[in-house]
């Protein structure tokens, strides 16, 4: 590495150059590369922080076993509600000849 700054230091020199201007033009193109490095790295925090609060809120709420068993419960309650607690209704329509509105001829053919 060494050699390699000397050389560049020399061919600076034969072409004019000083070694404050390599020197500046090293020290320009490190601070870019540093920029850039940082920018890199506060990306990366940022989406290390989203990924920790998303994985906050999967061990947090339900799994994915208990919701689906929350949402087939909650369809089943409603299928009793319909048939059982309006079952009532619903045969008394369907042998009355009226249809589920209560209009015209139901389904079982008679009205």
């Amino acid at each position: 590495m060494r050699w390699i700054v000397i050389c560049i230091i020399f061919a600076g020199m034969m072409m004019g150059w000083t070694t404050e201007a390599v020197d500046r033009e090293f020290l320009g193109k490190l601070e870019r590369e540093r920029d850039a490095v940082a920018g890199g790295v506060k990306t990366l925090e940022k989406k290390v922080a989203e990924r920790e609060g998303r994985l906050e809120e999967l061990r947090s709420g339900p799994s994915a076993k208990e919701a689906v068993e929350k949402d087939s419960w909650v369809l089943e309650e409603d299928v009793k509600k319909v048939f059982f607690n309006n079952g009532r209704n619903i045969r008394k329509n369907y042998f009355s000849g009226e249809n589920f509105r209560g209009e015209g001829e139901g389904v079982g053919g008679e009205g």
